[in-house]
C-alpha cells in the first residue's frame, strides 16, 4: 500500500468515524422519540381502562335488563292472556245471570213459600182442583228454587271473578310499569355507554396517532441501527487494514535500521573500531556477515 492510499484510507476512516458518530447522536435522539411516543401511547391506555371496565360493567347491566325485559313481557302476555280467558268467562257469567234476572226472591222467601203451601196440602183438606194448583205451584216454586240458588251461586262466582280480574288487572298494569321503567333504565344506559363510547373512540384516536409516530420512529431506529452496523463494519475492516499497514511499515522500518546497524557494524568490525553492544547483538545474529569476518582475516 502507498503512503497515497494510507492517506486516503485514513481520510475515509475519520470521515466514517465522523458519521458514525453523527448516527449515534441521530439514534440517541430517536430512541427518545420512541420512548416518547410509546409512553404517550401507554398511558392513553390507562386513561382508556376505567372507560373501557365501565363499558364491561353496563354492558352486563344491559344483557341483565334486556333478559328481565323478556321475562316481563313474558309474564305480561301470560297474564294478558289469564285475563282474556277470565273476560269470556265473566261474559258467559253475565249471559246466565240474565236469564235468571226474573227471579226476584231470595232462597230463602222462595223455600219459606214452599213450606207454607206443603203444611197446607198436608194438614187441610183441600178441593181436588185446590191441590192440584197448589201441587202445581209447589214444583213451579221448587225450579225458581234451584235458579235462585243457581243466581246466588252465579253471583259469588261473578264477584270472585271480578275481584280476580281486578287483581290481573292491577297485575299487568304493574308489570307495565316496570316495562316502561326497564326501557327507560336501558334507553339510559344506551345513552350512557355511547357517550362513553365516544369517549373510548376519542382516546383509541389519539392513542392511534402517537402508535402510528412511534412505529414511524421504530423504523427509522432500525434504519439508522442497521446503518450503524454497516458504517462500523466499514470502520473496523479500514481500521485494520491500516493497522496491518502500520504494523508491515514498523517491521520495514525495524529491517532497514537494522541493516544499515549491521552495515555499520561490519564496517568497525573490519577497520577495528569497537563495537558498541547493539551493534556486536546485529552482527551475531546474521551468519554470513561473520563468515566474511572470519575470512578476511
Amino acid at each position: 500500500m502507498s503512503a497515497q492510499n494510507y492517506e486516503k484510507l485514513e481520510k475515509e476512516l475519520y470521515e466514517l468515524r465522523e458519521k458514525l458518530r453523527q448516527v449515534n447522536f441521530r439514534i440517541r435522539d430517536v430512541e427518545e422519540e420512541v420512548r416518547k411516543y410509546a409512553d404517550k401511547r401507554d398511558r392513553i391506555h390507562e386513561e382508556m381502562k376505567p372507560y373501557l371496565e365501565q363499558l364491561r360493567e353496563m354492558r352486563t347491566a344491559t344483557e341483565e335488563k334486556r333478559r328481565k325485559l323478556d321475562e316481563l313481557r313474558e309474564v305480561l302476555a301470560s297474564r294478558k292472556e289469564e285475563l282474556k280467558s277470565k273476560r269470556g268467562e265473566l261474559r258467559e257469567l253475565r249471559k246466565q245471570l240474565k236469564k235468571l234476572r226474573g227471579i226476584k226472591e231470595t232462597a230463602e222467601e222462595i223455600q219459606k213459600k214452599m213450606e207454607e203451601i206443603d203444611w197446607k196440602i198436608q194438614t187441610q183438606p183441600l178441593p181436588r182442583e185446590e191441590e192440584r194448583r197448589l201441587s202445581n205451584l209447589l214444583e213451579e216454586l221448587n225450579l225458581r228454587l234451584a235458579q235462585a240458588k243457581q243466581k246466588i251461586e252465579l253471583q259469588k262466582r261473578l264477584q270472585k271473578l271480578e275481584e280476580e280480574i281486578s287483581g290481573l288487572q292491577e297485575e299487568v298494569e304493574k308489570i307495565r310499569e316496570e316495562i316502561g321503567k326497564t326501557k327507560e333504565e336501558l334507553n339510559q344506559n344506551f345513552e350512557q355507554r355511547k357517550a362513553l363510547r365516544e369517549n373510548v373512540q376519542e382516546l383509541k384516536q389519539k392513542s392511534d396517532e402517537w402508535h402510528a409516530k412511534y412505529v414511524e420512529a421504530k423504523e427509522r431506529l432500525m434504519k439508522l441501527e442497521a446503518e450503524k452496523i454497516l458504517i462500523s463494519s466499514r470502520v473496523i475492516e479500514l481500521q485494520e487494514r491500516l493497522n496491518r499497514y502500520k504494523k508491515d511499515e514498523e517491521e520495514r522500518r525495524l529491517r532497514e535500521a537494522k541493516e544499515r546497524l549491521k552495515a555499520e557494524a561490519a564496517s568497525k568490525l573490519s577497520s577495528g573500531k569497537k563495537l558498541t553492544f547493539e551493534e556486536f547483538k546485529a552482527l551475531l545474529e546474521d551468519e554470513e556477515i561473520l563468515e566474511n569476518l572470519v575470512r578476511k582475516k
